[in-house]
């Protein structure tokens, strides 16, 4: 199996139901220190996270307090990289580079750089539900 369709994958229990959704509560293991995939997913940095999931064909029989097994594809980690760390770079960069070129002030075109980043990271808050679509962590069977 190639590289690019492989999973990461988390232990977690749920921590609440509620209809069609289900949202489990994920902590960081100690053998994090050590994942390969440790890099896409960002357990590392925190203590717990608390991740809604697509619910499988027999999430009726889930129960809050069940441990699971929690996989999103290493693909969508890269697509959330590129989302909030490399594009809001190049915004930032590009913005940075266009204002000073064209007004040769240094401090306009760090205050524009600044400003469209901010722009960006609003843009990408107020489209977070849009986002969430293809954002999609599922329990593993």
């Amino acid at each position: 199996m190639s590289d690019r369709h492989q999973n990461i994958e988390h232990p977690g229990i749920i921590d609440k139901i509620e209809g069609k959704r289900i949202w489990v509560s994920i902590q960081p293991q100690s053998a994090c220190g050590n994942c390969h995939s440790k890099s896409y997913c960002g357990m590392a940095e925190v203590a717990e996270k608390i991740v809604e999931i697509q619910p499988p064909p027999h999430y009726q029989s889930l129960q809050v307090g069940e441990h699971v097994i929690i996989s999103l594809k290493k693909s969508l980690g890269y697509r959330a990289l590129f989302l909030g760390y490399i594009l809001p770079f190049l915004v930032l960069l590009t913005t940075l580079i266009i204002t000073l070129a064209v007004t040769g002030n240094e401090s306009l075109s760090a205050l524009a750089a600044i400003t469209s980043t901010v722009v960006y990271y609003y843009i990408l808050y107020k489209n977070r539900e849009l986002i969430k679509t293809s954002f999609r962590f599922y329990i593993k069977s």
